[in-house]
């Protein structure tokens, strides 16, 4: 019976592109994360518009001052978030681009794992295949020398 192939380094081989799985994973979720912050944003900033026009439409209508005085306050409270917003996203991204970087150098060493196993199934191949043309050589000059024997 023929012997089946086994590449010696297979464990580490899962393993490293178990690696690049989970990393990989881990990047969609903080793609996810800077995704959902520039939504926030997004939002504030409309917040910000509606606010504008709600304050036009108090200063329009004949009331009181007590409610045309929280405009600047609450406006500044969705500035200050923006701020903070801001300052999240810069430190996503910076996490994206290590993330990104560790991805990379993962991907590279299950390149290097996955060649070494081509190139280990090749001489395999190339091995086998040579002791198999051996035997069937071996084999057609015995049933040659056998009928030889024979006449």
């Amino acid at each position: 019976m023929a012997k089946k192939y086994k590449f010696k380094l297979d464990g580490l081989l899962k393993l490293r592109s178990f690696k690049e799985e989970k990393l990989k994973v881990e990047l969609g979720q903080i793609n996810q994360e800077v995704y959902k912050v520039k939504e926030r944003i997004k939002e504030l900033e409309n917040h910000i518009a509606d606010s504008y026009v709600e304050q036009e439409k108090v200063f329009a209508d004949s009331s009181n001052g007590q409610l045309a005085r929280f405009f600047p306050y609450y406006m500044q409270a969705k500035r200050e978030d923006i701020k903070n917003q801001e300052n999240l996203l810069y430190s996503l991204q910076k996490k994206y681009e290590r993330k990104l970087n560790e991805v990379h150098r993962a991907m590279g060493e299950t390149k290097i794992i996955s060649n070494m196993k081509d190139k280990d199934m090749d001489n395999w191949r190339k091995a086998k295949n040579k002791e198999d043309n051996e035997n069937m050589e071996e084999s057609v000059q015995m049933r040659q020398f056998f009928k030889e024997r024979e006449l």
